[in-house]
């Protein structure tokens, strides 16, 4: 292999996750032999990803176009496949199965077509046995007992058993499963960064539920550790801390100088606003601020153990406290930035 042959391919890094993996791939080979080639579309908006690498490539393809995963996949020993689509609006459920489910089963099939050596996906651990107000979940918790409670969580599943099917077929395979990530990022967006532009705009509502959170920095540095181990059947729970979306929005709030909500809404009551909001979204041709599936993320109650990866690893998580407030400097940066900052390049 020479320096200019790319071994591996890295799917999603337009993303959020995707584009932190991105610069941590660059940073953890530097001076290094090893080459990404970073799976991107034709509509594919790249400016977030900067300038790659020397030695790095990009190559246009499809999850859903099996030809085009067979030219990226040429001469690659390693996928990181981080390409997923993100949604609990109703309309989306079909197209999140048709990207996340059978996009990952494209791209098994093709990487052994292609004689491809490993996978590590990264999944989520809204896949697990979790059950709202139930037991702590561990990775052992492998196979859920009711049915996912969002479509995001039923097409992630879908994934999941492409990629053990996989591995069944001569694929080595790892598998990295985050709680909620928090990192700074497109505040503008639908990811995460956007609880800081909510909290920005004095948004007073908490809902009742609790969730497990950890750093995007964390999720790069395990998705690393594993690429290294180079274990087959690698599985990591990836949580730092356990809290309620009240602690969690009122740390939001301070880490930017803002009022923290103080208004509780029950179960009961978003389970009664989110027809009213659907409703009005149809009236106005905009898609709901709130529906069934929200509702049902931000009012369960899951915990969720990720010590395994600790002690594997031997790297402790990040302190959340401290992302948030990390998070927050930079949110109030940008707002202040004239004209807006330009963002991160990869080196």
């Amino acid at each position: 292999m020479t320096s200019s042959s790319p071994d591996i391919l890295l799917t999603g890094a337009t993303g959020f996750l995707g584009g932190y993996l991105a610069r941590g791939l660059a940073e953890h080979f530097r001076g290094a032999e090893r080459r990404c080639r970073v799976l991107i579309r034709e509509s594919s908006d790249l400016t977030a990803l900067g300038d790659l690498p020397e030695g790095w490539e990009t190559t246009t393809g499809d999850l859903n176009d099996p030809e085009s995963l067979l030219d990226a996949l040429n001469g690659i020993d390693t996928i990181i496949h981080a390409a997923a689509l993100v949604s609990f609006q109703p309309e989306d459920r079909e197209r999140m199965q048709f990207i996340n489910g059978e996009g990952t089963a494209n791209l098994v099939n093709m990487a052994l077509e292609a004689g491809t050596r490993r996978l590590i996906h990264l999944s989520s651990v809204a896949v697990l046995n979790r059950r709202s107000g139930g037991p702590v979940v561990t990775p052992a918790d492998r196979w859920p007992e009711e049915k996912p409670n969002s479509s995001y969580a039923e097409s992630k599943f879908a994934a999941e058993r492409e990629v053990w099917r996989g591995q069944a077929e001569g694929l080595s395979v790892a598998a990295l499963y985050p709680s909620t990530i928090l990192g700074a990022g497109n505040f503008k967006g639908h990811n995460t960064p956007a609880l800081w532009r909510m909290a920005a705009s004095g948004r007073n509502i908490y809902p009742d539920g609790s969730a497990g959170f950890v750093a995007v920095e964390d999720v790069v540095d395990a998705t690393l550790f594993a690429l290294d181990r180079d274990i087959d059947g690698d599985r990591f729970l990836l949580n730092a801390a356990n809290l309620s979306w009240k602690e969690v929005q009122r740390m939001i709030a301070e880490s930017i100088g803002a009022k923290a909500p103080t208004y509780r809404m029950p179960a009961w009551q978003s389970a009664m606003l989110w027809p009213l909001e659907g409703l009005r979204a149809k009236l106005v041709g905009k898609r709901p601020l709130i529906t069934r599936e929200t509702h049902h993320n931000v009012q369960s109650s899951f915990k969720y153990d990720g010590s395994a990866y600790v002690e594997a690893s031997g790297r402790a998580y990040r302190d959340i406290d401290e992302v948030i407030n990390k998070v927050g400097r930079l949110y109030r940066r940008l707002k202040s930035a004239e004209p807006t900052a330009p963002p991160p390049t990869i080196s």
